[in-house]
């Protein structure tokens, strides 16, 4: 009896990997969506982000504030120098000087990056079909290759669990010139497990660029 219960458990264990590893893109993705979002509140969220980030010198580093209601395409920055906030395209400066275009493209920076993988969900957003199988720092990924205009991204994430664990994007993938991000920890908020760290890296030459920590959500 027992060597039939470990033969069955072997045999659902094999099946869960081969279903695993038969993931196209758009699925592998989908299972990291619902790792990281099972309560599907992204689309709809409305909190505040506190960051604390750590810059190789001479640049200083900071502590600062994005608040998200991203069903109003909404972002409200703060630090001790600046505070704006940018509403769709319109963008409203209290403390400090920023462009306005450049405000718009840190709205779409936080709001892009704070929000893997669920922001690629968004319409146009191209995944492979096809799931690399790349090791990385010891550890074997399964691997979303996704496209852009500009960028080509691949995203590491944990064949077992679905944790999104790292990506990197390339400018000139030929030359291998972008960046590498690593993740490190959870943050907890309704469910919501957004990373707690990020580590950038250079691709090229192993630079380091700098480390953002998520303080808290509220």
């Amino acid at each position: 009896m027992k060597t039939y219960y470990l033969l069955l458990f072997t045999l659902i264990a094999f099946a869960c990997q081969r279903s695993s590893d038969q993931l196209t893109g758009p699925e592998l993705i989908q299972k990291s969506i619902e790792f990281h979002d099972p309560n599907k509140i992204w689309p709809g969220l409305k909190a505040t982000f506190s960051f604390m980030d750590s810059l190789p010198a001479p640049r200083e580093s900071r502590v600062y504030a994005v608040s998200f209601e991203n069903n109003l395409s909404k972002m409200v920055y703060r630090n001790q120098d600046l505070n704006y906030i940018v509403w769709n395209d319109s963008v409203q400066v209290f403390e400090g000087k920023i462009e306005p275009e450049r405000a718009i493209r840190m709205r779409n920076y936080y709001t892009y990056l704070w929000g893997l993988p669920m922001k690629l969900n968004d319409p146009g957003t191209q995944i492979d079909q096809k799931v690399g199988k790349e090791e990385l720092n010891g550890k074997r990924y399964s691997v979303a290759r996704v496209t852009y205009e500009k960028d080509i991204w691949y995203f590491y994430i944990d064949p077992e669990t679905f944790q999104m664990e790292a990506y990197k994007f390339y400018q000139d993938e030929p030359n291998q010139r972008g960046e590498i991000i690593y993740l490190d920890g959870v943050v907890l908020y309704q469910g919501l497990r957004i990373p707690a760290e990020r580590s950038w890296f250079r691709t090229e030459n192993g630079a380091f660029l700098g480390t953002d920590q998520l303080i808290g959500i509220q």
